[in-house]
């Protein structure tokens, strides 16, 4: 049976700090469970960079991302390319694993990239419905996020995830020169965790990459 990856899950960063790290043994992936009764092994988190680290022999860096609720760093090992282009007070929308060492709970990123100052005021809007439907109980804990291997099967909406895959690829291939982000968002009706992820796996995979931050070219 395949392993299930989890979705990157939208949330404040004190919903991680102050959740309690649970250890899980072999493949299954260890996580944070968080006051609101769900568990987080992956999280997209859209903050400030308030300190940046490189090593000198460059085998690790680090940023240290603050969304105005708390802080966490985000590190990377032996490639520290993720973070070569963000700077101090750069606004970054991160997608990474959730690790931890040493009693200190920090972000593995998959995906920075660089955005524009009125997404913020988005995604504060989108935690904040979050937050108001968990207390309405519209959305129980562990549910609202659907794994990938459920979007995949269809579970996680109409939108087939292969097809929705292809039209991306090709919309994306109509742009030579790269399209934005928010265009893709605009142009493809899909539920955005789906498009996210089909996105997030292209970048990832290599079939796509970010010329400009917020800006995709198919290779």
């Amino acid at each position: 049976m395949p392993m299930k990856r989890m979705t990157a899950k939208k949330v404040p960063i004190s919903e991680i700090m102050n959740g309690e790290w649970v250890k899980k043994e072999g493949m299954e992936p260890s996580f944070v469970k968080m006051a609101s009764g769900e568990n987080i092994s992956r999280a997209r988190i859209l903050a400030t960079v308030i300190a940046k680290f490189e090593s000198e022999d460059g085998n690790f860096g680090s940023i240290t991302l603050d969304d105005s609720t708390d802080t966490i760093r985000a590190k990377v090992f032996k490639d520290i390319e993720p973070i070569k282009s963000v700077q101090k007070g750069d606004l970054v929308d991160v997608v990474g694993k959730i690790r931890e060492y040493n009693e200190e709970i920090y972000m593995i990123p998959e995906i920075i990239r660089k955005v524009e100052p009125n997404l913020e005021l988005l995604r504060k809007l989108e935690l904040a419905k979050r937050q108001a439907d968990m207390k309405n109980g519209k959305v129980k804990p562990n549910v609202n996020e659907a794994t990938e291997s459920e979007m995949e099967s269809g579970k996680a909406g109409e939108d087939d995830k292969e097809i929705l895959r292809k039209k991306v690829i090709i919309f994306i291939g109509d742009h030579p020169e790269g399209v934005n982000y928010n265009e893709i968002t605009d142009s493809i009706n899909a539920k955005e965790t789906l498009l996210e992820s089909v996105i997030n796996d292209l970048l990832a995979e290599g079939i796509c990459f970010e010329p400009t931050p917020g800006k995709i070219k198919k290779i």
